[in-house]
């Protein structure tokens, strides 16, 4: 009976383990044996396999950073009709069979039409979030790379400058290189210039504190440039992007399939017209919005209550779906060492706030014009001045492409006199040279200043052997009247002079040429002689007697 028992087990036990091993055959033939499908199919299809996932976490975007993102939505076309108070994406990190790489990607929709890689267990990512991780990082910087990729989403590959509809397209191309500008000096700041620098960019990082950056890419500012304290946006004139991780200056975060974007708001769309700049990117979170809202004291107990509400909530978010191009974005990071990490309880990840990022903002100077508008930033001079600029920047983007237009422009320019644009000219042409100048200021309205040209030109002339630049400035248009309150100048006519780049003098209100008050304050500015305001005032009644 023995024998027989022990005869019934091992049969018995035996038979067990071949079914476990067939099933594990069946499984791995399985798994091997799924069709690729092209790029585009319309099921969930399968490209690859993968040996294990390592970890997943769930993530969430909210405030102005999940606004920013939302607009490339559905494989980066603009998805206006999605509102939710938070965007959510599940981020895993797992390994490929074939080659054993290591991938970080967005595990994807079950019901999506989009392409994706399958994952174990039924477990599916988008395709066009696909990293590869290099070999460089291990098991301990998991939490690392998801939250770099979490943070690049809107701060590094939403901000990569847009080539509109180039060749009559009507599509958007992303351009490999350009000019972005990065608002901030937080560590997330940095995190966004060195991953725009890593994909290519010229970056400029403006800040109040004194951010250090080890990297030839980028060029580090103040709010305020130079010793004319010139704002940023001018100083740097043209730019194709601003990633904005201090505060957002959009007055509306909802979209309208009906108005455009960039009609929403004032500073945006002299962002636009004046600097060429086509995406303005907040990445502020709900949370930074909610301390500079409440306050240091009550904000930060706001802020917890906030985050749990999101996580409690999760199934109310919209789940985001990657833009075109995004896991490109994310290796090329991980491949330059560009990573960011944040404090985060249990397994939720959203990014929530600092004090130094705070501090900036209250820190930040306000412009002198009397709006809220953190300086450097366009400001809106009147209520005419949005749809005026807009016109205005229509009819140059008509212009430009009239080359006649062009030749006609510099025909007709004047030998002798520098024409100064704006305040970014007067430093460029004047302040950084150290020139000795003389300004004429003047408007197309001003008759006086029309008669007082054909003088002014030929005062130019007839000293050049004097070591002086001879400039006009028009003080009418948005660049102008902030040319006009840079010099603290309200009238025109009027001259200013300068002497190695620094105001020399008062202003003078001349409206006739030639004049002796001028030719004094000339020979004055020739010599070195000290300015003699006393003696230029009695010129000056002498010639309104005659």
């Amino acid at each position: 009976r023995f024998s027989l028992m022990t005869m019934i087990l091992q049969r018995s036990l035996l038979l067990i383990i071949t079914i476990q091993i067939a099933s594990k055959f069946y499984v791995i033939c399985a798994l091997n044996s799924v069709e690729r499908p092209a790029i585009g199919s319309s099921r969930s299809p399968t490209s690859t396999a993968l040996s294990s996932v390592f970890r997943i976490h769930e993530t969430f975007l909210d405030g102005a950073e999940w606004a920013s993102v939302q607009k490339f939505q559905s494989n980066g076309a603009p998805n206006n009709k999605v509102r939710s108070p938070a965007g959510k994406m599940e981020v895993v990190v797992g390994s490929i069979l074939d080659t054993s790489e290591k991938v970080v990607g967005v595990r994807a929709d079950a019901s999506t039409d989009m392409p994706v890689v399958a994952l174990e267990k039924d477990c599916f990512i988008y395709q066009e979030s696909l990293a590869v991780i290099p070999s460089s990082y291990s098991e301990k910087d998991y939490d690392a790379i998801i939250m770099t990729l979490v943070a690049s989403l809107a701060s590094v590959h939403c901000a990569r400058p847009i080539a509109s509809r180039v060749g009559g397209s009507s599509s958007d191309f992303i351009k490999s290189d350009g000019k972005v500008v990065v608002v901030g000096g937080s560590d997330h700041a940095l995190f966004a210039a060195r991953g725009l620098a890593a994909l290519g960019m010229d970056v400029f990082l403006v800040s109040t504190g004194n951010a250090r950056v080890d990297d030839k890419r980028i060029t580090v500012l103040n709010p305020a440039v130079g010793e004319m304290e010139i704002g940023f946006c001018t100083y740097i004139n043209k730019f194709d992007s601003i990633v904005d991780t201090v505060s957002d200056e959009s007055t509306n975060i909802e979209f309208d399939d009906a108005v455009e974007d960039w009609r929403k708001s004032g500073v945006l769309t002299l962002l636009r017209t004046r600097h060429n700049c086509e995406q303005y990117i907040s990445t502020m979170t709900e949370s930074q919005k909610i301390v500079e809202d409440r306050g240091l004291l009550f904000g930060p107990g706001k802020v917890k209550d906030h985050l749990r509400r999101v996580s409690k909530n999760s199934a109310r978010a919209t789940l985001i779906c990657p833009p075109s191009g995004f896991g490109k974005s994310v290796q090329t990071l991980l491949e330059n060492g560009v990573t960011f990490s944040w404090k985060t309880d249990g397994n939720t990840m959203i990014r929530s706030w600092s004090v130094p990022q705070f501090w900036e903002l209250a820190s930040w100077p306000r412009d002198a014009a009397g709006s809220n508008v953190r300086f450097g930033f366009p400001v809106v001079d009147d209520l005419d001045t949005i749809s005026n600029e807009i016109k205005m920047f229509e009819q140059a983007e008509k212009d430009e492409e009239n080359e006649g237009t062009q030749e006609i422009r510099k025909g007709s320019s004047n030998p002798f006199i520098e024409e100064i644009s704006g305040v970014n000219g007067l430093a460029k042409k004047i302040v950084e040279e150290k020139k000795n100048a003389l300004l004429f200021l003047s408007a197309p309205f001003c008759r006086t200043c029309k008669s007082l040209s054909p003088g002014y030109t030929r005062l130019a002339r007839t000293r050049q052997e004097d070591d002086f630049l001879f400039a006009k400035a028009d003080t009418s248009g948005p660049i102008g009247k902030e040319l006009g309150r840079k010099l603290d100048v309200n009238s025109v006519p009027m001259f200013l002079l300068f002497r190695d780049g620094k105001r020399f003098g008062t202003p003078l209100s001349i409206n006739k040429l030639p004049s002796k008050t001028l030719h004094q304050a000339l020979e004055y500015l020739a010599t070195g002689a000290e300015w003699d305001a006393d003696a230029l005032d009695a010129i000056k009644d002498s010639e309104k007697k005659r």
